[in-house]
């Protein structure tokens, strides 16, 4: 009797050991395929933002070319055509010439003048030479230059990060130029600024673009969900750079932009 107790007890611990065993099996088995999923998943997830990313970086190159296009046209045709104006204007000579005559000519030609540098300025956005010939710090100290000259913004501009500057491709140094002329304009157009600061430095194999203003400030919510805002991040996006806003109503704005150098 003893005996078959023990058998039947040894069944029974066997019968649990093996139900524990095929519990713990399934959990296991469970897990494995979780994780498996979960790694899919991400790997999914992963495959969109690098097809989404070779979407952005197609459609924005397409745009820099078409600025290229429409600045050479620019340059060549129209302002060929306006110089030619001026020309016909120069060798105009009325049989009688008089303060009337004169007026004419003298406004002609200046209206003439006005447009030629209207159509080079904007010749020069669509494409600048600068940036191509000279990198990205020339570009954007002229670009500082004129806005100073104009009176409407004084932008302090301080360059410690030369060497880097140079070495950046034409790609990342274009995506960067677009960037702060976006920003530089928002300041002038909705700011409402005096001044603004735009600083290169590198550290720790990062170039770091800090710009501020001493405008009215605005929402960070209302900031980031702006036209321009999404502009500046998917230029970014496409460099791997990241960036911070601080702003606040009163306090103005400053963006500080990390592009990995390695």
């Amino acid at each position: 009797m003893q005996k078959t107790t023990d058998n039947i007890f040894v069944l029974v611990l066997i019968a649990t050991a093996g139900t524990v065993l095929m519990v713990v099996s399934f959990i296991l088995i469970y897990i494995r395929n979780q994780n498996k999923l979960l790694q899919q998943r991400q790997m999914l997830q992963q495959a969109e933002l690098i097809h989404q990313k070779e979407l952005l970086q197609v459609v924005i190159e397409s745009q820099e070319e078409e600025r290229k296009r429409i600045g050479r046209d620019l340059h060549d045709d129209v302002g060929a055509a306006i110089s030619s104006l001026r020309l016909i204007i120069d060798m105009f000579k009325p049989s009688v010439v008089d303060d009337a005559h004169l007026k004419f000519i003298r406004s002609s030609k200046d209206i003439i003048d006005k447009m030629m540098n209207d159509v080079r300025h904007i010749s020069h956005n669509l494409s600048p030479t600068a940036l191509t010939y000279y990198g990205l710090a020339f570009a954007i100290e002229e670009q500082c230059t004129i806005i100073n000259q104009t009176g409407k913004l004084m932008i302090d501009f301080v360059n410690d990060a030369k060497d880097v500057l140079e070495n950046l491709s034409l790609p990342v140094s274009t995506a960067l130029y677009r960037v702060l002329e976006e920003l530089l304009n928002n300041t002038i157009k909705h700011a409402r600024a005096g001044k603004a600061g735009l600083k290169f430095k590198a550290d720790d194999n990062l170039l770091v673009i800090d710009y501020s203003d001493n405008g009215v400030g605005a929402e960070t919510k209302l900031v980031s969900n702006g036209i321009g805002m999404h502009n500046i991040e998917s230029r970014l996006t496409v460099i791997n750079a990241s960036y911070h806003i601080t702003t606040s109503p009163g306090n103005g704005f400053r963006i500080q932009i990390n592009y990995p150098l390695t």
